[in-house]
C-alpha cells in the first residue's frame, strides 16, 4: 500500500468517526431545541474557596467546578487532560495524557505560574518535592474537580501561589457493579472493574499504551557538545489504578488510592549526524525506562462544623537507562521515596445570629525525601511545618461581606527555618439576586524542594547550606464580576500577579556547576479572564471561555523581562445529553506561546476532541472517544524543549452494569 493511500485511508477513517459524532450532537440539538429546564445548576456548590459551602455567586474569588459530566464532555481519557480545557489552566508534559518520565513531571500551571497549583484529594495535600502529577488519578473515580485561582496560602499553606484544585471522589447515589473494556489505535487498551453502594465504592483499572515512534522533532547540537542531533520516542506501557473511598459511620470518611506506572522512553540519535570520535550512533543512543509508585491516604472526620483530614501520600521511584549499544542497564540517580503526612482540623463558628462566620484550624505535617540509588544514598532530607489559620467573614449589610484571613506557619527546615505569615482580604458586594462583583487580595509562598538542599559532587550528593535561602513568595490582587441565571452564566475576573525570591541555580565555588540553590528571579502577570455558559435547552449546554494574559520573567542578575508562559487561550466546547444519547464536541486553543531553544517558537496547541456515548437498556452503554482530531503535532511541554502530544487517536469502549 502507498504511503498517500495509507494517509486517505486514515483521513478517512476520522472523517467517519467524526461524522458520527457530528450527526448524533447535530440531531441531539434538533430534537431539543424547543425545550427549556433549569435542571442542570450553573450556580454550584463551592467549598474549597472558603473551606465552608458558598455558592459561586456569593465565593469572592475566580472558582470553576467540574462535574463528572464536565469531565466526560471534554473527550478527554485522563484528568490531567480534562482540566486543560479550563480557562486559565496550561498544563505542562512530557507524555501525552500527563504521563510522567521519571522525574520528569507532569504539571498543572494556573495563570502561567509553574508550579504554582496545589492539589488536593478530598481535602488532602498530595503535592511532593514541589510537584503536583495527576498521573493515575481514575476519571472514574472522581466525583468533581473544584478549582480555586490565586493566591490561597493563608487557607491552604504552601504551594499554592496559583491556586487550589480539588479533586473529589465518587460517592455512588445506588448499589452497582460494572465493568468496562476499552479499546483504541496506538496500542491503547483499558480494562476497569468497579463496585459500590452509598458507603462504600471501590474501582480497580488497568490501561496499556503502545509504542510512539517519535515524540519530538530533530533536536540540534546548538552548543556543539554532543557530537549528533536526537529525537524522542516512547516505548510501551501501562498503568495500574485502585481506589478505594469507604464511609466508616456518619462522622468518618476513608478514601485511599495507588497507581503503579510502567513507562519507556529513548532518545535515538538522527542518521547521519554523529560527529564524535569513537563512538556510533547505538552507543549515543539511549532509553529510559521508570517503575513509578504513588499511594494517596485520608482519613476525613466531619461533625458538627468540625472537620479533619489526616493524610499521608507517598511516591517511589525507580529508573534505570541503557545504550542500545551495550544493552545493559544501569540505575539512575534521581531514584528517590519522597513522604509527606500530617493532619489538618479545622472548626467553623457562627456568629451575630448566623450573619458572621470565623473559621479557624491547626496544621501540622511533615515532608521527607531520600534517595535510592548508589549515588544518592546519603540524601537524606526532612521538614515539619506547623500553622495556625483563621478565617473571619463579616456581614457589613445584606449586599456586603468583607472577608479577613491570616495564616503564621512555622517550619523547620533542612537549610533555613522560616517563619511565615500569609495575609488575605476579600470583598462581595450583591448587586441583585443574579449578579455579583468582588475583590481578593492575597500573599502565597513555597519552600523549595527538598531535593535541592543537596548538591553533585564527584559521583556522589552532599548537603549544602544556604542560610539567606528564602520562599518564594509574592501576590495575588484581583477584582471579578459573576451573573448567573437559569440559563446562562457570565464569569469575568481582572488579575495582577507580583512574586519574588523565584529559585534559580548558581555556581557551586568547588565545581562551577550550577549546583546550588539560590533565590534570584521574579515573575509578574497581568491578564484577564472571561467564562460564559448557557443552557440552550435541558438538553444543550454551550462553553465558552479565554485568557489573555503577559505573564513574564526576570533571572537573577538581568533586567530584562522575558515571557513564562503563553500569553492566549480559548476553550469551547457544545454538548448534547439526553437519557440515552450523550455527545460532545470541545475545543483548548493556546497561542503567543514562548520560543524554543531553536530559535523559533512553540506552535500553537489546537486540541480537538469529540465523544459519543449511547445506552442499550439500563444496562449497557459503548463511547467513542476521539482525540486531537486535527492530528497536530501538539507541543505538551512549553519553552525550550519540544515534546509532543500523541496524535489522532479514538478509543471505543463498552460498559456493563450487573
Amino acid at each position: 500500500m502507498t504511503k498517500k493511500s495509507v494517509l486517505k485511508k486514515s483521513v478517512l477513517k476520522k472523517l467517519v468517526l467524526l461524522s458520527v459524532v457530528s450527526n448524533c450532537l447535530y440531531t441531539g440539538i434538533a430534537l431539543a431545541a424547543e425545550e427549556t429546564s433549569d435542571s442542570y445548576t450553573l450556580d454550584p456548590i463551592v467549598v474549597t474557596a472558603q473551606r465552608t459551602e458558598t455558592r459561586d455567586l456569593e465565593t469572592p474569588a475566580a472558582t470553576t467546578v467540574l462535574t463528572k459530566e464536565d469531565i466526560k464532555n471534554t473527550g478527554a481519557k485522563t484528568v490531567f487532560d480534562a482540566i486543560s480545557f479550563t480557562t486559565g489552566i496550561t498544563n505542562f508534559s512530557y507524555g501525552a495524557g500527563g504521563l510522567d518520565y521519571g522525574s520528569m513531571d507532569s504539571r498543572v500551571n494556573i495563570r502561567g505560574l509553574e508550579r504554582g497549583a496545589l492539589i488536593l484529594i478530598n481535602g488532602a495535600p498530595i503535592n511532593l518535592n514541589g510537584k503536583n502529577s495527576l498521573s493515575g488519578i481514575l476519571p472514574e473515580n472522581v466525583e468533581r474537580i473544584e478549582i480555586v485561582k490565586g493566591a490561597s496560602s493563608t487557607l491552604y499553606g504552601a504551594e499554592a501561589l496559583g491556586g487550589v484544585i480539588n479533586i473529589i471522589t465518587l460517592t455512588p447515589e445506588k448499589e452497582y457493579v460494572k465493568a468496562k473494556v476499552g479499546l483504541g489505535n496506538l496500542g491503547y487498551k483499558q480494562y476497569l472493574v468497579s463496585a459500590g453502594n452509598k458507603d462504600f465504592n471501590i474501582a480497580v483499572g488497568k490501561e496499556f499504551f503502545g509504542a510512539i515512534d517519535r515524540t519530538s522533532p530533530n533536536r540540534k547540537d546548538l552548543d556543539g557538545k554532543r557530537k549528533y542531533e536526537y529525537y524522542n520516542e516512547r516505548g510501551k506501557g501501562d498503568l495500574f489504578n485502585i481506589a478505594l473511598n469507604a464511609k466508616l459511620s456518619e462522622r468518618l470518611d476513608l478514601s485511599y488510592m495507588r497507581s503503579e506506572s510502567n513507562s519507556t522512553y529513548g532518545q535515538i540519535v538522527v542518521p547521519g549526524t554523529l560527529t564524535k570520535a569513537k563512538a556510533t550512533e547505538a552507543s549515543e543512543s539511549k532509553r529510559y525506562h521508570y517503575d513509578d509508585k504513588k499511594n494517596n491516604f485520608s482519613l476525613t472526620y466531619d461533625y458538627d462544623n468540625t472537620k479533619a483530614v489526616a493524610f499521608y501520600t507517598d511516591r517511589d521511584l525507580y529508573g534505570e537507562s541503557k545504550n542500545l549499544a551495550t544493552n545493559k542497564w544501569s540505575e539512575n540517580a534521581s531514584n528517590y521515596l519522597a513522604r509527606k503526612y500530617g493532619i489538618d482540623v479545622q472548626h467553623e463558628w457562627s456568629l451575630r445570629d448566623n450573619k458572621d462566620s470565623f473559621i479557624g484550624g491547626l496544621l501540622v505535617s511533615r515532608d521527607t525525601y531520600k534517595g535510592t540509588a548508589a549515588a544518592t544514598s546519603n540524601v537524606r532530607a526532612g521538614r515539619n511545618n506547623m500553622s495556625l489559620y483563621g478565617s473571619y467573614s463579616y456581614e457589613i449589610n445584606p449586599k456586603l461581606t468583607t472577608i479577613l484571613g491570616a495564616r503564621f506557619q512555622k517550619i523547620s527546615d533542612p537549610v533555613n527555618d522560616q517563619n511565615v505569615f500569609m495575609p488575605q482580604w476579600q470583598m462581595l458586594y450583591k448587586l441583585d439576586e443574579q449578579s455579583s462583583i468582588y475583590s481578593n487580595v492575597g500573599k502565597a509562598f513555597t519552600m523549595p524542594n527538598l531535593s535541592d538542599t543537596f548538591k553533585y559532587v564527584n559521583g556522589g550528593y552532599q548537603a549544602i547550606s544556604g542560610p539567606n535561602l528564602k520562599p518564594e513568595e509574592g501576590w495575588n490582587y484581583e477584582v471579578g464580576y459573576k451573573h448567573v441565571t437559569e440559563k446562562d452564566s457570565w464569569k469575568v475576573a481582572l488579575f495582577y500577579m507580583d512574586f519574588k525570591n523565584f529559585f534559580d541555580w548558581a555556581p557551586d565555588p568547588e565545581t562551577g556547576k550550577n549546583t546550588v540553590r539560590i533565590n534570584g528571579g521574579k515573575f509578574q502577570n497581568v491578564g484577564i479572564e472571561l467564562d460564559y455558559k448557557r443552557l440552550l435547552t435541558d438538553k444543550v449546554t454551550l462553553s465558552l471561555g479565554t485568557t489573555y494574559s503577559n505573564p513574564k520573567k526576570r533571572d537573577i542578575g538581568v533586567s530584562t523581562w522575558n515571557q513564562a508562559y503563553p500569553k492566549l487561550q480559548f476553550n469551547a466546547g457544545v454538548n448534547y445529553t439526553d437519557n440515552k444519547l450523550d455527545a460532545g464536541i470541545a475545543l483548548n486553543w493556546l497561542t503567543k506561546r514562548l520560543q524554543n531553544r531553536d530559535g523559533g517558537t512553540n506552535p500553537d496547541l489546537i486540541n480537538l476532541n469529540a465523544y459519543v456515548s449511547y445506552a442499550f437498556g439500563e444496562n449497557d452503554s459503548v463511547q467513542i472517544n476521539l482525540n486531537n482530531i486535527l492530528d497536530r503535532h501538539n507541543v505538551i511541554t512549553n519553552g525550550d524543549w519540544e515534546y509532543w502530544d500523541n496524535p489522532f487517536n479514538y478509543t471505543v469502549s463498552y460498559a456493563h452494569t450487573f
